[in-house]
C-alpha cells in the first residue's frame, strides 16, 4: 500500500511527500518516526521551530492512518 506523510502544523503544511510503498501501517509509523527525526536532526532551523508540528500519515485512499509529534521522537539518532 502506497503511505503519504505531511509535516503539519494543524495549520500550515511544508514538504508534501509523494507518497512511498510499505509492507502496513507499522511500517508507514516506523517510517514517519524516521522522517520526523531527520526533520528535527536538520541543522537549518532552530529546534524550538518544530513544537507543536507533527506529521501525519495518510494511507493511498487519504485515510489519516496515525500522527507523530516531532517534540516526541527522541533527538539521538535511530538504528
Amino acid at each position: 500500500m502506497r503511505y503519504f506523510f505531511r509535516l503539519t502544523d494543524g495549520t500550515n503544511e511544508l514538504n508534501p511527500h509523494e507518497g512511498i510503498e510499505l509492507l502496513g501501517n507499522a511500517a508507514a509509523r516506523d517510517e514517519a518516526v524516521k522522517f520526523a527525526h531527520d526533520i528535527k536532526s536538520q541543522k537549518a532551523a532552530p529546534p524550538h521551530k518544530w513544537r507543536g508540528w507533527f506529521v501525519r500519515i495518510l494511507d493511498q485512499h487519504g485515510k489519516e492512518i496515525d500522527t507523530v509529534p516531532l517534540d516526541a521522537v527522541p533527538d539521538e539518532p535511530l538504528s
